[in-house]
């Protein structure tokens, strides 16, 4: 007869991504297995074991006693150049930084001329300054972080109608990243495949500027965050139309279940590692029937819904890295 195969995970944290982590997930997984080794394992870490995944796999792959550790961290990490992959939505703030910098400055402009102007007297200066409203909104200070540093972007593309993003951190952020994820081929993909979410939903992160040091601080014992992994299957293509411009398709890729607030912009894997899509979004699907209530002793019929999760498909996201010649791996 078959012989079946035993599986089984762990989920575990610290206050720091050490080496450790990694190897106490292994065991602990091999535990509840009852195993003394693994045939592979497959690793997923957060952004905060960037500059030390070389050790955590070792970890890994000790405690395994294997050398087939596959996986990918958390932060979208492509290739050892340093690009990144994420939803574009999630760079709305730098967006709107960057038209609010505009309008600020078109503020300025005009309470400088207006304190230049010798022709007024100084009551009616007051007035003309008082009518100017500063924007309570406006964004005033703006940072990309990853793993609680600050980064700087060196290139980056926006897609926001297909709800996609490159970037490019200087690679020595990334020094000794060996590990990097693989990207489904898009001819290959099935119905029916067993998927998973990852990303950092459930935590409120209220960072404060520093003035005097011109940056984020965190709050303390914020990292690492804990990661949440949240499973489904894929069910279905969903095709929007096509860009503005007419040069791509706007086609994404439904999940069973829906992504978690904290989720945008994470990976969607299969049961190797292998990336399938980009969280992007959630959809509510009406049922066609209602349910019945109870509140405050009286019966209410509600319509009944059911949400599942949209990702950015792999043919997009493949289309894309190939145009702009970004480094990356495909799985077959």
């Amino acid at each position: 007869g078959q012989i079946g195969m035993l599986a089984a995970t762990a989920l575990v944290s610290g206050i720091h991504a050490t080496p450790d982590l990694a190897e106490a997930a292994v065991r602990t997984a091999l535990a509840k297995a009852s195993l003394t080794r693994a045939g592979q394992v497959i690793l997923f870490l957060t952004q905060d074991f960037s500059r030390h995944a070389q050790a955590a796999v070792l970890a890994a792959a000790r405690a395994a006693g294997c050398l087939q550790v596959a996986g990918m961290t958390a932060s979208g990490l492509l290739n050892e150049d340093g690009w990144l992959m994420t939803a574009a939505h999630n760079f709305g703030a730098a967006f709107a930084f960057g038209q609010h910098q505009q309008e600020l400055a078109q503020f300025n402009e005009k309470a400088e001329k207006i304190n230049a102007n010798t022709q007024i007297k100084e009551h009616q200066r007051k007035v003309l300054a008082q009518a100017l409203k500063p924007n309570p909104k406006w964004i005033t200070d703006f940072a990309v972080m990853l793993a609680g540093q600050r980064i700087e972007v060196l290139e980056h593309f926006f897609y926001q109608e297909n709800d996609i993003a490159f970037m490019r951190v200087d690679k020595n952020f990334i020094k000794g990243q060996l590990v990097f994820p693989k990207i489904i081929d898009p001819s290959k993909i099935n119905p029916g495949t067993s998927l998973c979410k990852f990303g950092y939903p459930f935590v409120e992160v209220k960072a404060n500027f520093n003035i005097a040091s011109n940056q984020f601080d965190l709050p303390a014992n914020l990292l690492p965050v804990p990661f949440f992994p949240i499973e489904g299957i894929y069910t279905r293509n969903m095709l929007m139309g096509k860009t503005q411009d007419q040069q791509r398709e706007i086609l994404f890729l439904e999940t069973s279940s829906p992504g978690l607030k904290g989720q945008s912009g994470g990976p969607i894997c299969d049961t190797e590692g292998n990336i399938y899509a980009v969280q992007s979004q959630n959809l509510t699907i009406p049922l066609g029937f209602l349910g019945t209530v109870e509140i405050n002793k009286k019966k209410v019929e509600e319509n009944q819904f059911f949400n599942v999760g949209i990702g950015v498909h792999p043919k997009i996201i493949v289309d894309l890295l190939v145009k702009h010649n970004i480094k990356f791996a495909l799985a077959s």
